[in-house]
């Protein structure tokens, strides 16, 4: 986990310091956190602090499940990211649904009594918690609801009562009070540089291996090999927004953004969305078969259009024996979104799969590979290799990539001050760090010669997606991307496309250059890219 922008930490060895070694006591396998590291500038009140928050989280007598509760309340009025996710799991375990966090982060509102999804302490502890963090005074008739809530809540034939819920009444008041301490010394000193993170959204998170493909449109697989996938989600009625990343890069590269799509749907639409990502062939969890390792056939931009495919077949569409099966009239997917490798495959998927979405984001991308690519991919492969084809390659690799993506000045560049948000790029540095050679290649085989107007490897070309039934298309740049060049490509596929498009009745192509956004407008310039995207999806 990154560190503070502001302060380094201290972690003292084992056996050291016997304030350290009492405060991994209490924390377990996990060790010492970044809160904890920051903590330790002093030690006397790390030491008065562990001893504190110890009492509150372990040794009173609240239900965890109204504990937790009030702390996630605390962390997401004051956008303490590092406080709400590492809670978010404990509150699980104490029971509390997606439902009840959904509401719990919602702070737009606060639920009337009586509602379905919180029991009645459970509300009362929820405006207990939102009142003291929000103006401190908590109303006196809010104060009164949560006794009467704390007083109810106690065995009947239990001896005094009402001495046990006054007990009561003041721990819900020192667990407010004692995470708002926490909640604000994370934020203010930036701990584990998530100080301009919000807390994420709730959602149901599901792991997958999915059997990985030889020919995903006819069903055949490859023994032993997966697709790795996550599914995210808020309402398992909700429309799905399905993912598709860079080369290079992991599921976890929407990390900033998926606070976003998960969150409630923004510009009037009701409701929310599902998010399905997953690792594309040779990168982070998933594996590849051998008929796109190196020595084998090379992967192509249509085939990882075809894995998405597969993946909503199998995930979301789990009665469809392939994607070819018949579908409702109404797609589930909402949006297919892809970035860079990931924003070619998607335009792909629009030529290939239409009646699978109902709309196609493509980022920072083009419909064929550029003159001069294919040797600029070998010379990047053979850098890795120079330099022994591991992770030494790869941080070579990793080394001249990163500034590429995010140029000054983008918030992500390396040459930007500690406020901006290098620790995004860092963490994609990790990602390109731990991607293998191989995985490398497989990727980098599909960018260097593809060609989505000729439609090769498709049924037909992408300027030959031109019904109202194909799927609505938002092209989007970032301004930095390429010195402009990325936005002026995708500008002449906007035009093309829109001379046949248009006349055809099938709606026009929409290109958006967001300002100061490098090669991932969604990681440097997230609440730009998700005020475009969000608005977008409102009108599909």
């Amino acid at each position: 986990m990154p560190i503070s922008r502001l302060v380094p930490g201290r972690y003292p060895s084992p056996n050291t310091s016997p304030i350290a070694d009492k405060i991994r006591e209490r924390r377990g396998a996990r060790g010492l956190t970044p809160l904890d590291g920051t903590l330790l500038h002093v030690p006397p009140v790390a030491e008065g602090w562990n001893s504190l928050l110890g009492a509150v989280r372990t040794k009173g007598k609240l239900s965890a499940d109204i504990r937790e509760l009030m702390i996630l309340r605390v962390a997401a009025i004051n956008h303490a990211a590092f406080e709400w996710i590492h809670h978010e799991h404990v509150a699980r375990d104490a029971g509390l649904t997606t439902e009840q966090l959904y509401v719990i982060r919602d702070t737009s509102f606060l639920p009337s009594p009586g509602n379905a999804i919180l029991s009645p302490l459970q509300s009362a502890a929820l405006a207990f918690a939102h009142h003291s963090t929000s103006t401190v005074k908590v109303p006196p008739e809010v104060t009164l609801s949560l006794a009467d809530a704390l007083r109810s809540s106690i065995a009947s034939g239990s001896n005094d009562t009402e001495s046990l819920a006054q007990d009561l009444l003041v721990e819900s008041a020192a667990v407010v009070a004692s995470y708002n301490m926490v909640s604000r010394f994370l934020v203010s000193l930036d701990v584990a540089a998530m100080s301009d993170c919000p807390p994420p959204w709730p959602a149901t998170k599901s792991t997958f291996k999915v059997p990985l493909s030889v020919d995903p449109a006819n069903g055949v697989l490859e023994d032993g090999h997966f697709l790795y996938a996550e599914t995210h989600v808020t309402d398992p009625d909700a429309p799905w927004i399905v993912c598709a990343n860079s080369l290079l890069t992991t599921t976890d590269m929407w990390e900033w953004a998926l606070e976003k799509m998960l969150a409630p749907r923004p510009h009037g639409a009701k409701g929310t969305f599902n998010v399905l990502l997953h690792d594309q062939r040779g990168h982070g969890k998933s594996s590849f078969p051998s008929n796109t390792k190196p020595d084998g056939l090379q992967c192509t931009i249509p085939i990882l259009a075809s894995d998405i495919a597969y993946l909503i077949s199998t995930l979301i569409l789990p009665s469809s024996s392939s994607v070819r099966s018949t579908i409702d009239s109404e797609p589930k997917v909402h949006a297919v979104i892809g970035v860079s490798q990931g924003g070619a495959a998607a335009l792909a998927f629009t030529a290939m799969y239409p009646l699978l979405t109902k709309s196609v984001v493509s980022c920072d991308t083009g419909p064929r590979t550029p003159e001069g690519n294919k040797a600029a991919w070998t010379e990047r492969i053979e850098l890795v290799k120079a330099n022994g084809g591991g992770e030494d390659g790869m941080r070579k690799l990793a080394a001249i990539t990163v500034p590429r993506w995010f140029p000054a000045p983008s918030r992500c560049s390396t040459e930007i001050s500690i406020y901006g948000r290098r620790p995004r790029s860092e963490a994609l540095q990790a990602q390109i760090v731990t991607t293998s050679l191989d995985g490398f290649i497989v990727g980098a085989s599909a960018l260097q010669d593809y060609d989505l107007l000729a439609g090769t490897g498709m049924n037909r070309s992408l300027l030959d997606v031109t019904s109202p039934a194909d799927p609505k298309v938002l092209l989007i740049a970032g301004s930095l991307d390429g010195g402009g060049k990325v936005s002026s490509g995708m500008g002449k596929l906007r035009d093309a496309w829109n001379a046949k498009r248009i006349p055809a009745g099938g709606g026009s192509v929409k290109l958006e250059v967001i300002e100061g956004a490098g090669h991932l407008p969604m990681v440097d310039e997230t609440e730009k890219w998700w005020d475009i995207v969000g608005k977008w999806l409102a009108g599909i």
